[in-house]
């Protein structure tokens, strides 16, 4: 039986759906469906959570059970020639370390580690703004819903909603850097996603084991999108959609990234920042974002730039410090 060679960590709402999809088109490389089967960081705990929407999405989808995890990877090729690189995108990966680095080191310990980050409180907005796509986010108001976090976490809501904790990286980058050797574990932004899509999943393919270039890799639309959908119809269909598991499985099966992506673009209006969100939020990640921009030089190649909103939040004075995950 086979199990992966490489794991697309995280961050949630960085850009990792539309990596993964563009990983997928190399014919050397296999990714699972699901996307996210959340394995390394759920195995021992499983899928409860008590949020709206996660009795039929994450605790149906999770696959938390080793040899049911390590049966969703191919043995080989249509053809029977091994594949080069086998693995998984769950962003659970990164948010729990404390569970799935352990795990992660049992199984296989020259497990190559992907990462992408994003200026946090676009990150915490974008996780907002997905959930109100889906029809599972019952508050109107951003800021609103970023108060009930704490009271959410307690009641056993799953990582998606963390909108601020999902946002602070310092601590699960630096348990991942203490775990895995620096050419094990490949570190890249929203932002060269966004930049240049082809040369960064040409990165991610090479640091995986899979030698490639820009021009190796096919056009394929660069995230998830989110954002308030443009008719109550399309979110009545979303909200659908999401509670019928079948359903989700069978519209993948019929139809390509390519086309679910241009129909989510079509659909759904990506609103803005909130006004004073940023004021508000930003100040929390201060701390997180120091300890970030002293860490990331350690981690990154030669030539790589450190984002300007990681050099910026770091600036901010920060009076409630990082908080507690």
């Amino acid at each position: 039986m086979t199990g992966p060679t490489f794991l697309v960590a995280g961050g949630a709402r960085c850009g990792t759906t539309g990596l993964v999809e563009g990983l997928r088109e190399h014919p050397d490389v296999a990714v699972t469906e699901p996307k996210e089967p959340h394995y390394f960081a759920l195995h021992r705990l499983g899928a409860n959570f008590s949020a709206p929407g996660d009795e039929h999405t994450i605790n149906k989808v999770a696959v938390t059970d080793l040899d049911r995890y390590l049966a969703l990877y191919p043995t080989a090729k249509p053809d029977g020639a091994p594949y080069a690189a086998l693995g998984e995108g769950s962003v659970s990966t990164l948010y729990y370390p404390e569970e799935s680095i352990p795990e992660i080191l049992r199984y296989n310990p020259a497990m190559r580690i992907v990462v992408l980050l994003r200026d946090p409180v676009e990150r915490a907005h974008s996780a907002y703004g997905y959930m109100r796509a889906r029809g599972l986010e019952p508050v109107e108001d951003f800021l609103t819903a970023v108060g009930l976090e704490d009271e959410r976490k307690a009641a056993g809501w799953h990582h998606i909603w963390h909108y601020t904790s999902m946002s602070r990286y310092a601590d699960s980058l630096t348990a991942f850097a203490e775990a895995f050797p620096a050419e094990q574990l490949g570190i890249w932004f929203y932002d060269d996603l966004n930049r240049d899509y082809a040369t960064t999943v040409a990165e991610v393919l090479t640091h995986i084991g899979v030698p490639a270039t820009a021009a190796d890799v096919p056009a394929v639309p660069r995230v998830n999108v989110s954002g308030q959908p443009r008719s109550r119809v399309f979110q009545e269909v979303i909200k659908r959609a999401t509670a019928q598991p079948t359903v989700r499985t069978a519209v993948k099966r019929a139809t390509s990234y390519r086309f679910r992506e241009a129909v989510r673009r079509r659909a759904l209006r990506s609103d803005g920042l909130p006004a004073g969100a940023r004021d508000q939020l930003a100040p929390l990640f201060a701390e997180d974002l120091s300890r970030l921009q002293a860490l990331l030089p350690s981690l990154l190649p030669p030539g790589r730039d450190i984002p300007d909103w990681v050099r910026a939040g770091a600036e901010r004075s920060a009076p409630h410090g990082g908080g507690a995950r």
